[in-house]
């Protein structure tokens, strides 16, 4: 048994399968499975006795672009076969859609992960009142996430301190704010 690759049209895999699927069952061809990977789109393994049973299962079939040489080690395949738990995606802080349940469209904010029992307590970002809710991870879609957010602030505060026309100007510009926002206070108490 070895297993093959076939290049599809992409958003197509699942009606090629059903196709494949319906000619092994009438052709009574030796293949012993197919899988779809959603993390790479376009392709389909396929999993037979030889190539000829391959060429048979697949040949006329719409949408099918072409067999890619050579054989795949299951070695290989084994990161599309361990399903990863969606707890890994999510960070303290991200912004979230919640795309099922009561609160379902609501956006959120990640407070706290119990990674054991793959849930999130968020805070919905349209309520008054700070509620916390507890959701499991399947919930939610990361609208903006956090760890981004710190990775472009690092690269601003590298960029800036390489050029010393640019850390000067920081300099100039962080007491010049300092001396406003002393000014802005004073003139505030002294007004009341």
């Amino acid at each position: 048994m070895t297993i093959w690759t076939l290049r599809a049209t992409i958003g197509q895999e699942r009606a090629i399968a059903k196709h494949i699927n319906k000619k092994i069952e009438t052709k009574k061809l030796e293949v012993y499975s197919l899988l779809i990977p959603e993390s790479l789109r376009g392709y389909l393994f396929i999993e037979a006795k030889d190539i000829e049973n391959v060429d048979k299962a697949v040949l006329g079939i719409p949408h099918l672009r072409s067999r890619v040489v050579g054989e795949v080690d299951i070695s290989e395949l084994e990161s599309f076969l361990v399903p990863k738990p969606t707890i890994e995606g999510l960070h303290v802080n991200d912004i979230i859609e919640i795309i099922s349940g009561p609160f379902k469209g609501s956006r959120a904010k990640i407070n706290r992960i119990d990674v054991s029992r793959e849930e999130v307590t968020v805070e919905l970002l349209d309520s008054q009142i700070p509620i916390p809710i507890k959701l499991h991870s399947d919930f939610c879609k990361v609208i903006e996430s956090a760890a981004g957010e710190h990775v472009e602030e690092e690269l601003t505060m590298v960029e800036s301190a390489t050029s010393k026309e640019g850390a000067e100007k920081d300099k100039g510009k962080k007491e010049k704010e300092g001396e406003e926002e002393e000014e802005d206070i004073f003139s505030e108490f002294f007004k009341t």
